[in-house]
């Protein structure tokens, strides 16, 4: 005990001692407040998911009933605006809308409301109620109905959700794409197991630069410490009771730094709430942890920080005499080398297995454990690299920095890995969220010519197949009287059976096209559209003198074929058999006409299959919900990994020259000049960096493609990335130099003073 005492009144009296604690003060609470931030980001997306999923049908869901009948225990759900389909849209905003048919009775409890709605009846997300309210009533709230209460947080992705749940009839509803009957509406916490992997596999990789941040400042001082605990040798303390003392030091300010951290995080949990995913913020409810998870993260990272001082003082074999002497490092050995080896083996055999269409079921967790092998595995090989490269720089080293740099790292490669770690794990972590992002590629409205596909501003809806013919007629004849309404064009399918074409194929605007589809001379038709000639030329076609056309189906998809759409003649007869689908709607360019005509569709009396939209609108739903919420955290993701990568080069090289305070001292006293110092010093934070550049952004595209091949079942690929990645390596290498010119800074302030001291 006296011992102890001993050493924490030379810590309170060592020069810097003061400093030195704040610092793993301050950094074990910057690493507690991410790490809780990283925690309550992946409990908050499967919340937030559950809350917006409930009104799916069974593709997500397990245990869904097939044979139910509607009743009071049952109710009919037809979501849109969600997992990329098309929705309702009111100036450029999309709006979710969610269709109920419930009897009056109905005993299903619908999220966030009192009890579900009836034909006419409607509930509003508080946004949307605050834009219906804005807006004028025949170009937005007349869509709905009624509207007899507010959404409640329960069945909203967040505070800016434009969600609607709005009561109809059966008939209505069960046309309608993706409607299904439903006895219980819960929502699913992650669409596919596939997402969860990939919500685990972002947070570990984001936690990774964390845990380096929090290990490199345990270590702050440990020369100061090593020469005061030598010091305690000298009257009498035992190794062990010198490593309890170092445990002991190590723990006191981590504990005060993790509660700090645990405090931080409640701070900044507003600001991290304002983060906007697929278009809402977060609840700042949404990002709780749970109280035992908490004093885990403080506890843990105490308990870890005195872990690493107890063994760090063991391992060293301080004596009473010399501690403050450089201490030998074990050599790096190739087998540092088999953690990251087997790591690229076990991510990789997943996606091998996919592409190759072998049928081997490969279980998910198997590239998680290749991920952690492969980031654990960059941290453990990088020294043994840094050593082997540095072997061969210095015999070739021509000044005295090389020379005297590239032996240091020889001689202490973990301690000079140490330093830079955490921007390689930034390096590997950008490549890996960069290059993941490919995958999804939100396309743009294809700017093409009407002879290719349906004006991009023309509103487009999906009819009912099986509705009445005089009930549809008569909605459309309401709709055509809505002021700013141009022109109805009526379009059907053709089956494309048992019917004989009236002239020959060609793409509209075109002679000689150099392939033309199936049923030209003679043959049949394949499935396409059907319209009139009059509707095609309004539309922008040429149906020259035909008086019906066949045009093929990709005219009114969002994306561009690239050629003009191919067109035929067809004869009255051949169009008389062709299934009423769509229902395009041409607009004046006067303002609130394309909402006008929007809402009158909706509440025309037309049975619809889906709710009008533009190409516009469509494209921008084209990307499936879930993938482009995974694509924003990716950038949030990169953003964090790359701070931490920051913060961590900057503290542990200074600490590291702060330590090295005796050497670079005597240095310094010899003769050596200032500049050939700090040349030294870029060379060691340098090398280390340079020796796994390549093979970290190797594995990091290695990594990319293996989980989005895995985890799609193949159907997904990746793509080199844009000029942004190359931007964002640039900006961890310039975080690399902005550490290297603080670290000038310190040796400049530090140097002259500490040498004469010891001296």
């Amino acid at each position: 005990m006296r011992a102890v005492i001993v050493g924490w009144v030379l810590a309170s009296r060592e020069r810097g001692g003061v400093k030195r604690l704040v610092g793993i003060a301050a950094g074990v609470a910057v690493g507690v407040a991410l790490l809780l931030l990283v925690i309550a980001a992946y409990q908050a997306l499967g919340d937030r998911s559950a809350r917006s999923t409930w009104p799916l049908d069974s593709a997500f869901k397990t245990g869904q009933i097939a044979d139910l009948e509607f009743g009071d225990d049952t109710v009919w759900v037809a979501p849109s605006g969600m997992l990329g389909a098309p929705g309702d849209f009111y100036d450029g905003e999309a709006i979710t809308r969610v269709s109920i048919a419930a009897t009056a009775n109905s005993t299903v409890a619908v999220p966030g409301v009192e009890r579900a709605p009836q034909p006419g009846e409607y509930y509003a997300s508080p946004a949307l109620a605050e834009l219906i309210d804005a807006a004028p009533a025949d170009e937005l709230g007349d869509r709905f109905g009624t509207r007899i209460g507010i959404i409640g947080p329960d069945a909203l992705l967040g505070p800016d959700s434009m969600l609607a749940i709005v009561g109809t009839e059966a008939a209505v509803v069960e046309p309608m794409l993706g409607a299904s009957l439903h006895a219980d509406l819960s929502g699913v916490r992650f669409p596919t197991p596939a997402y969860a992997m990939i919500a685990i596999i972002g947070g570990v990789a984001v936690l990774f630069p964390v845990v380096v941040l929090i290990s490199i400042v345990t270590k702050l001082g440990q020369a100061a410490r090593t020469e005061r605990f030598s010091t305690i040798r000298l009257i009498g303390a035992s190794p062990r009771l010198v490593a309890v003392l170092a445990a002991l030091e190590a723990v006191a300010p981590a504990i005060v730094g993790a509660l700090v951290g645990v405090g931080l995080f409640f701070a900044v949990r507003p600001l991290a709430a304002l983060v906007e995913i697929e278009g809402s913020r977060f609840f700042v409810s949404d990002l709780a942890v749970p109280s035992w998870v908490m004093i885990v993260a403080a506890l843990g990272t105490a308990a870890l920080a005195g872990i690493v001082a107890f063994v760090t003082a063991l391992r060293t074999g301080l004596g009473p005499l010399g501690g403050s002497r450089e201490q030998h490092e074990r050599p790096a050995r190739w087998l540092s080398l088999v953690p990251l080896m087997l790591g690229a083996i076990v991510i990789a055999t997943p996606a091998v297995v996919t592409s190759s269409g072998l049928d081997v079921r490969v279980p998910d967790i198997t590239i998680l454990v290749g991920f952690v092998l492969v980031t654990t595995g960059l941290v453990l090989a990088g020294p043994w690299l840094a050593a082997t490269v540095s072997g061969f720089g210095a015999r070739r080293a021509n000044g005295a920095a090389g020379v005297i740099a590239m032996r240091r790292i020889a001689r202490h490669p973990r301690a000079t890995f140490r330093s830079v770690s955490g921007l390689v794990l930034a390096v590997f972590v950008v490549t890996v969220f960069a290059v993941g992002t490919t995958t999804e590629i939100v396309d743009e409205v294809a700017d093409v010519p009407a002879t290719e596909l349906v004006r991009a501003e023309t509103l487009v809806a999906n009819v009912a197949v099986d509705a009445d013919p005089a009930a549809q007629e008569a909605g459309l004849a309401r709709v055509a009287e809505i002021p700013g309404v141009e022109r109805i064009v009526r379009v059907g399918w053709y089956e494309g059976e048992n019917t004989s074409l009236g002239g020959e194929s060609e793409p509209a605007g075109a002679s000689h096209p150099e392939e033309t589809p199936a049923g030209v001379d003679g043959e049949l038709l394949d499935g396409g559209f059907v319209l009139s000639g009059e509707d095609a030329r309004a539309l922008g076609l040429d149906p020259g003198t035909a008086e019906w056309l066949w045009l093929e189906q990709p005219y009114f998809s969002p994306f561009a074929i690239g050629r003009d759409v191919y067109t035929a003649a067809m004869t009255e007869a051949a169009a008389a058999t062709a299934t009423p689908t769509l229902v395009a709607v041409l607009t004046d360019d006067r303002p609130g006409s394309l909402e006008r005509a929007r809402t009158a569709i909706t509440t025309s009396g037309l049975t619809l299959a889906g709710l009008p939209a533009t190409r516009v609108e469509s494209t921008d739903a084209g990307a499936t919900r879930f993938a482009r919420q995974y694509v924003s955290l990716a950038w949030i993701g990169i953003l964090i990994a790359t701070l931490i990568s920051a913060i961590s080069l900057s503290v542990s090289t200074v600490a590291g020259m702060i330590d090295r305070r005796r050497q670079l001292g005597l240095l310094r006293l010899s003769g050596m000049p200032a500049a050939t110092l700090r040349r030294m010093i870029v060379v060691e934070t340098a090398l280390p960096l340079a020796a796994v550049f390549l093979l970290t952004i190797g594995l990091g595209f290695l990594t990319a493609w293996a989980v989005v091949v895995a985890l799609s079942g193949g159907d997904r690929g990746v793509t080199l990335p844009d000029a942004s990645y190359l931007g964002l390596i640039g900006i961890c290498l310039g975080l690399a130099a902005a550490a290297i010119l603080v670290v000038f800074r310190s040796v400049r302030s530090e140097l002259p003073l500490a040498a004469t001291r010891f001296e």
